[in-house]
């Protein structure tokens, strides 16, 4: 996360920043996402096409510090034309039990997250809903749920897309959090654009925005840490550089998926292989999902 003015490149295959405070290199392959928060950055093509290489997803911000845009690598998996034919041929009763599995997981992780902060008997009424999703949620239980779990975790005043310091914190964190998300899925060869339940044809990114829902609660969990601890400015819409900082380590929040803990960035590789596998094996059960580790699920 880059936040002042700055030169990056590429040198001897390492990122190279020069700024005020000293020269940095990183190797490439170690990082995951590429911040860039100041509109003084200066890079290269080079080390833009390293990155892209590399399976690095560079994130761009707006004068507001918030992430406005996403570069990713193009394609680049060996067999990314045999799985985007599996993908484009997946049957409706297919997509309708993998959103069915997705909406459970979220709504699941969201009684956790309630339960938190809220406790057990707030939390009663999501853990229920669970049950009742039923193939493609034709009953939209998550809107359902989604109304019950916002006025009990932030208030009965709280209004999800005002323009408030806690929104701000939300909408950077599930920005951070799709690229990620968006990442992982290209690098297993799978298709963004083409989703299982959001299918806007203005958006390339309708199955990220599909896969990213199981997550949006381990942001939820980090802004509420914040607003507990005072970090988060309820009077101020902008969000101060530590908060963004913070909510810019999401990808190093553990969860629990496929048996073990792993960071919210493995995790985003292990479902995006995983529902590769659900679409060849056409089998919503091959799907693995993560759920909030609660006591190690912020850092």
């Amino acid at each position: 996360m880059i936040q002042n003015p700055a030169k990056i490149s590429l040198k001897r295959g390492q990122l190279h920043l020069d700024n005020d405070d000293g020269v940095y290199t990183l190797p490439i392959e170690d990082i995951t996402a590429l911040i860039l928060e100041s509109p003084q950055i200066t890079l290269s093509s080079t080390i833009l096409s390293a990155c892209q290489e590399q399976g690095v997803a560079v994130i761009t911000c707006d004068d507001k510090h918030m992430p406005n845009g996403v570069l990713l690598p193009f394609q680049p998996h060996s067999r990314q034309s045999r799985i985007a034919h599996l993908q484009l041929s997946w049957s409706q009763s297919l997509k309708k039990r993998l959103w069915q599995r997705v909406v459970q997981c979220k709504i699941n992780n969201q009684a956790i997250c309630l339960e938190k902060f809220a406790g057990k008997n707030e939390a009663k009424r999501l853990y229920a809903l669970v049950s009742r999703v039923t193939s493609g949620d034709p009953q939209n239980i998550e809107a359902q749920a989604a109304r019950n779990y916002w006025q009990r975790l932030m208030g009965k005043d709280f209004r999800r897309g005002a323009n408030d310091s806690t929104n701000a914190a939300l909408n950077y964190g599930y920005t951070v959090l799709r690229a990620f998300v968006a990442r992982s899925q290209v690098a297993y060869g799978l298709l963004p654009t083409f989703g299982i339940h959001h299918c806007n044809d203005l958006n390339a990114f309708n199955l990220t925005d599909d896969m990213m829902e199981v997550f949006r609660p381990f942001v939820d969990i980090m802004v509420c840490d914040l607003k507990t601890t005072g970090k988060i400015d309820l009077d101020d819409n902008q969000l101060s550089i530590e908060v963004r900082q913070e909510l810019a380590n999401i990808g190093n929040v553990t969860c629990l998926i496929d048996g073990g803990t792993h960071t919210i960035t493995n995790a985003c590789d292990k479902l995006a292989a995983s529902l590769v596998n659900a679409i060849e094996g056409k089998s919503p059960a091959l799907l693995l999902l993560p759920k909030i580790n609660i006591k190690k699920s912020v850092r």
